[in-house]
């Protein structure tokens, strides 16, 4: 029997999880500096920005309802004036020894601009029904098992109290993402209702772990070895 179209998605997803990652693992062990996890949290800081103004795009196109109103709830939660996730980012990012005024003028390394510049290509030039796959199940649903692997390394290794301030934009995100992320599968199965649709979503989501993953080497390879690019040295 073949798998159902929300399998095939997940099992998309899955094969290239930047839960996974090594940068993460060593994360969950504690064999991270607080320094490190800041520098991880100022590139998310660039990602996100850039992501939001995805959903903001897509939410100006798309003429269904009920797409759009998942936008704008997803857009306020992200935004809301009064407790901005991106503003819980930079406590993390004060409380681990890093200036909170520094995140947006922060090096955007090559993997993160890899990952920016391909997520408008894919929102200009993907039928919407793909981007939103991309977006929803290739990106956002990620940092759901993302933040329950880390979280409790921040309790056990970091000496940070659940429901801390400094980590609330973690923790949070294991709760809101559970809910965005249930319904944005729900939007992408249900909209995706042709073969064609579903190949494409589920080429869209394979493309968009994939940049996540180069994106979370580049990382890998600033923070642990100082590393920015990789330009092969010639061998004389």
């Amino acid at each position: 029997m073949s798998n159902s179209f929300h399998d095939q998605l997940v099992a998309t997803r899955d094969r290239k999880h930047s839960k996974n990652h090594p940068f993460f693992e060593l994360w969950a062990q504690g064999k991270l500096t607080r320094e490190q996890t800041a520098f991880y949290c100022t590139q998310h800081y660039h990602f996100v920005a850039e992501y939001l103004n995805w959903m903001a795009y897509e939410a100006s196109q798309i003429p269904l309802r009920d797409v759009k109103n998942y936008l704008f709830e997803n857009l306020g939660d992200e935004e809301n004036p009064d407790d901005r996730h991106l503003d819980m980012l930079k406590d993390y990012v004060a409380a681990s020894g890093v200036a909170r005024d520094s995140v947006e003028g922060t090096l955007v390394l090559a993997g993160t601009d890899g990952l920016q510049s391909w997520g408008w290509r894919m929102v200009y030039q993907t039928p919407w029904q793909g981007a939103v796959a991309g977006m929803f199940i290739g990106l956002e649903s990620q940092f759901l098992d993302i933040c329950k692997k880390i979280v409790p390394a921040l309790h056990k290794h970091y000496g940070y109290a659940p429901h801390a301030r400094e980590i609330r934009f973690f923790e949070e995100h294991v709760y809101a993402d559970e809910i965005h992320g249930s319904k944005g599968f729900a939007i992408v199965e249900k909209y995706c209702n042709t073969p064609e649709l579903q190949a494409l979503a589920i080429k869209t989501v394979e493309q968009a772990t994939i940049r996540r993953w180069r994106y979370m080497n580049s990382i890998y390879w600033y923070a642990l070895h100082g590393k920015e690019e990789d330009t092969p040295s010639l061998q004389v």
